[in-house]
């Protein structure tokens, strides 16, 4: 009767165990009606330049580093983004490194597409309908959006503005190019060199030939040579040369209606070229980067030139006489969303443009956004006056996601960003009014929560992307506010993971340094023994690596990954052993440790290509999660109504199908949740995953420079 009592228990505990485990196989059950959208955040990635079309009202373009480029609706307002329908097969067409419109027809754009250049695809991508679909026209030369200073100058594509067939692209590092039909064939342009390497050619732009006043002129700007001109010369060719005495680092150049040639320069200042000689008209000494310039299309002499380095706030100056003097023009910033600080305006400044369209009308690019002013000769057109800005914020998600958090009670969802810190988003449809009150920091790459109070929250600040000033923040009212507490000595960047049931306990792990514990809630830290060190990898804040978990139960209990084992402590940090005698695959892509909510011992290990991995012995032994060929992002949701496991969520491969997925039951069955059709910009490098723990089928992506998207049931 005993035996026959314990082989019932034993038979209940192995059909339990097994419910836990995932099955052998896995079936993509049909695809449900998902909802996705972004967690509108609002601005605050760097927009390298604006373009205006010169015949067509309300037709404006802006391109970012990350981000893709955008077409503004005259209508809302707001920003459509352009390039969502590309996949993560080509997540390097995000980056936009010069755009050129068609003066003949308006529904045509160019835009030079590759934001790293030691990556692929580039291309020089052409649209005829403003934007909405886009073709590979095979000029497939390394672009870098995202790849130094450089990056805001330009536009390196121009469009002869009387011949649609002809234009011309300046590469970083192959030369000058150039097409007679439209961008179906290119060759190379041999009599104009390429260039310092990296930089190459950064501005290209046709004018009028100031000399004849008539015929067309193209220039192209060489980086560390100067300004080449192709024009009929006195022999009747027409050829390049190089202008003499140009200044050598060209950043942007814009013609005159009469021809002449201005150029700014990111060390030399601003010059200005009647076809015949250079003068040097920088608007004062105290700076030489300038960008941004700009000829008010009803007037010559009436120009617009903008500081690029030196700070934020920096000078908008203005000429009425061609450049011979310049006067600063007052400038406010009078519509922006809540959380903006005062230093995101005229910061980094990459583009000006007139709007030919509207008189008054001034259009401006920076680190942040774009402006608008329509009143750029001062209030109620008083000289002197402050003209007045507003951020146009509205569709530009572009900020690059860190990490996140998703606490189970409280505020349901926290971002860490790069360059803003990040958020708690009291609600997920609106632009939240504040950023979280990390002082002095400027990344967030770490968020916990403790499971038995939300309310008690860890958050781990840098100040740069070097973790040069790394500090660790505790909250005890949800992030609303926080209290600075001490790291040891040379701890840099890293993650944290914050007991389940006491609130004094924080385990830390260093990018560089000794991990560490606390039992004090950061008052006082002491080394652990048996811990893996350099365990999380790189040395900036861009590593989106997730070693480091805590168990959801045991509030003693926590877990690290490193180089195919487990690590398990179960004395809150104090000592650290392998908890996994089997080695698990090691790992070079994207690893995440993530402990179930709500079972005790379940834990997970997802590891790029080399699949998924689950215990239930809190990682003595793993199962692979069958069907799931890769798993380049996982985590854990809130459950199902009416089941007792979490939901779980994979960016990856199930049953050879590439996309998102749900699994209700851990991992024996899938839903396909990925956006169907086009149009939703998940293809830009996702790198961060966390499940809603409070809402049932919501699921959060943060992407690389197209912000952070919310999934979720319809």
């Amino acid at each position: 009767m005993r035996i026959s009592t314990l082989l019932k228990l034993s038979m209940i505990m192995l059909f339990m165990y097994m419910l836990m485990i995932p099955a052998s196989t896995s079936v993509v059950q049909s695809a449900q009606s998902y909802h996705w959208k972004h967690v509108p955040i609002g601005g605050g990635g760097y927009v390298t330049g604006v373009v205006i079309h010169p015949t067509e009202p309300d037709l404006v373009y802006a391109r970012t580093d990350v981000g893709g480029a955008y077409r503004l609706d005259s209508s809302s307002g707001n920003w459509i983004p352009l390039l969502d329908h590309f996949g993560d097969e080509d997540s390097n067409l995000y980056g936009v490194d010069g755009i050129a419109l068609d003066q003949q027809n308006p529904n045509v754009v160019y835009i030079a597409a590759g934001k790293y250049g030691n990556v692929g695809p580039s291309d020089i991508l052409k649209s005829t309908d403003r934007g909405a679909t886009w073709r590979r026209t095979g000029l497939n030369l390394r672009n870098e959006a995202n790849g130094n200073i450089h990056r805001a100058m330009g536009e390196s594509i121009a469009v002869n503005p009387t011949n649609s067939n002809y234009l011309h692209v300046g590469t970083r590092y192959d030369g000058l190019y150039t097409s007679s039909d439209g961008a179906t064939t290119w060759s190379k342009v041999r009599d104009v060199p390429n260039g310092l390497s990296g930089e190459g050619i950064r501005s290209v732009t046709y004018g009028l030939n100031p000399v004849t006043k008539q015929g067309q002129v193209v220039y192209a700007g060489v980086r560390g040579i100067g300004v080449y001109s192709k024009a009929p010369r006195s022999n009747g060719q027409t050829t390049w040369q190089l202008t003499g005495r140009s200044p050598e680092y060209p950043a942007r150049m814009t013609a005159a209606k009469n021809g002449t040639l201005y150029v700014t320069t990111d060390n030399q200042g601003i010059f200005k070229y009647n076809g015949v000689q250079w003068t040097n008209i920088t608007p004062s000494s105290s700076y030489s980067s300038y960008y941004g310039i700009t000829i008010d299309p009803r007037n010559d002499n009436h120009i617009l030139a903008a500081v690029r380095t030196g700070g934020d706030n920096l000078p908008l100056y203005r000429s009425v006489n061609g450049g011979r003097n310049w006067t600063i023009i007052h400038k406010t910033l009078v519509s922006k969303p809540g959380w903006w600080t005062p230093n995101m305006f005229f910061s980094a400044t990459s583009s000006l443009e007139f709007d030919p369209h509207n008189a008054g009308s001034v259009y401006a690019s920076d680190w942040f956004g774009v402006y608008k002013t329509s009143n750029i000769n001062g209030t109620n057109g008083v000289a002197g006056s402050a003209s007045t800005w507003e951020a146009i914020t509205d569709g530009h998600e572009e900020v690059v996601a860190l990490t996140a958090s998703t606490p189970p009670q409280g505020t349901s969802f926290f971002s860490g960003l790069t360059d803003q810190i990040g958020f708690r988003h009291d609600n997920v449809t609106e632009i939240p009014l504040n950023k979280l009150p990390l002082a002095g920091m400027r990344e967030i790459v770490s968020i916990d929560y403790h499971e038995a109070n939300p309310n008690h929250m860890v958050f781990l600040g840098s100040s740069d992307w070097y973790g040069t000033t790394t500090r660790l923040f505790v909250s005890s009212n949800n992030g609303v506010s926080v209290t600075p507490m001490n790291l040891p000595a040379g701890s840099t960047l890293g993650r944290l993971a914050y007991s389940a049931t006491n609130p004094n306990v924080i385990i830390y792990y260093p990018q560089t340094g000794n991990p560490v514990r606390s039992t004090n809630r950061g008052t006082t830290w002491q080394n652990m023994n048996g811990a893996p060190f350099q365990a999380i990898g790189g040395s900036m804040v861009f590593t989106y690596n997730h070693p480091l978990a805590a168990d959801r139960i045991n509030g003693y209990k926590f877990y690290m990954y490193a180089a195919g084992y487990l690590y398990r402590s179960t004395d809150a940090g104090a000592n650290w052993y392998k908890a996994n005698a089997i080695r698990l695959p090691v790992s070079e892509e994207i690893i995440k440790v993530e402990a179930a909510p709500g079972l005790a011992n379940r834990v997970w290990v997802s590891l790029g290509t080399d699949g998924l991995y689950a215990s239930a012995n809190s990682g003595s032994t793993f199962t692979k999660v069958q069907g799931v060929q890769s798993s380049r992002l996982f985590s854990f949701g809130k459950n199902k109504p009416g089941q007792t496991v979490p939901s779980v969520y994979v960016y990856g491969t199930v049953n050879n199908i590439n996309g998102f997925f749900r699994s209700d039951d851990m991992g024996v069955t899938w839903s396909n949740i990925g956006p169907s059709g086009e149009g939703i910009g998940l293809g830009n490098e996702p790198q961060i995953m966390v499940a809603d723990r409070q809402t049932y089928g919501r699921v959060y992506i943060g992407t690389n420079g197209r912000g952070i998207y919310v999934g979720s049931l319809e």
